[in-house]
């Protein structure tokens, strides 16, 4: 055996995971194995950290130089959060595995409930802008096309999953314990489906997105047109906002988040006169929701509690959250 081909490193990987308590047969045929094997072993290398207690987790934060003056309350936010979710909250704070000098777990604790408020912030703004969006498509093709006219693939695009989306419509409408549906259903029995404005009221943000993005071009320019924004931009916009409000609503962090769903963000632009921002960093999020409000709730209040929870927090490093240094200086945020 000249040397490991990828593929029984794969099947090695795949039998160790499966039946970890059989040693692995394979062993270097010459020197110049040597490399594989390395890789193999590393492949398969157990994970043998062991569950610590609550104590001793405290312990160990205290072993890495976290001053933690109340212990007790410490221990109530490690049995109450956990020490794998604050995890990625010490890493401003630290240099390699140790703390940096003068960090108090106040510190960590005073991120995380940063991050928690601008996670509802975040919310609040995407549900006023999510059912917007709902009304808008579900507006265009009820007009456009009829009351059943989402069922009809000819009118979207051909690269639209129209099967799957009327499988996934079909789920919903069959489980749905809404009164419309049940008064519908009683009444017009010999439809197949709800009209399109019950349906959209069952569908994901997701999936509205994915059905503003395969509607003709006209319609498309129809509604983000609104919003003065290119259609392509704004589909990318509601499919970034999409992502984000599921981040939000299974807790995860924002705050320094390189986010894997990008928006695509107009080159120039009076929504931000400085530099592009980073579009995998929140702040992208942020400049599309202020402006997309300014639409849909023009007397909302929500700029103003973004930047109050910005400076309640002063201590937060915000330049992790894509932030430009003039930020506050530009027309959309005054």
């Amino acid at each position: 055996m000249a040397g490991i081909d990828g593929w029984k490193l794969r099947q090695l990987h795949v039998a160790s995971r499966l039946r970890p308590n059989i040693p692995a047969t394979l062993s270097p045929a010459s020197a110049g194995d040597a490399h594989n094997w390395r890789v193999f072993h590393f492949w398969t290398m157990r994970y043998d950290k062991p569950a610590l207690t609550f104590d001793e987790q405290l312990a160990l934060l205290q072993q890495r130089g976290l001053h933690v003056p109340d212990t007790a309350r410490a221990r109530h936010w490690l049995q109450r959060v956990s020490y794998y979710r604050l995890s990625a909250y010490f890493l401003p704070f630290k240099h390699g595995e140790l703390f940096r000098a003068g960090t108090d777990f106040d510190d960590v604790a005073g991120l995380y409930v940063f991050d928690r408020k601008l996670r509802l912030l975040v919310l609040d703004a995407i549900e006023r802008i999510e059912v917007a969006m709902r009304t808008a498509v579900t507006y265009e093709v009820g007009h456009r096309f009829g009351a059943f006219g989402h069922t009809d693939p000819a009118n979207f695009s051909p690269h639209f999953e129209h099967t799957k989306f009327m499988i996934e419509l079909d789920t919903e409408e069959r489980r749905a314990r809404e009164t419309f549906a049940a008064h519908f259903r009683s009444k017009y029995r010999s439809e197949t489906h709800l009209p399109v404005w019950m349906a959209t009221e069952l569908l994901s943000f997701g999936t509205i997105s994915q059905l503003y993005a395969s509607l003709s071009p006209d319609i498309k320019r129809a509604i983000a047109g609104e919003y003065g924004v290119p259609d392509l931009h704004f589909a990318s916009w509601l499919h970034t906002l999409s992502y984000t409000r599921n981040l939000c609503a299974h807790h995860k962090r924002l705050w320094s988040r390189q986010f894997a769903i990008r928006p695509k963000l107009p080159s120039r632009s009076r929504l931000w006169p400085h530099e592009i921002p980073d579009s995998g960093k929140v702040y992208a999020v942020l400049l599309i929701v202020r402006h997309m409000l300014r639409t849909v709730a023009p007397r909302c209040h929500w700029r103003d509690r973004l930047l109050a929870l910005i400076d309640d927090h002063a201590a937060v490093p915000i330049a992790a959250m894509g932030m430009p240094k003039d930020w506050r200086g530009t027309a959309i945020w005054r």
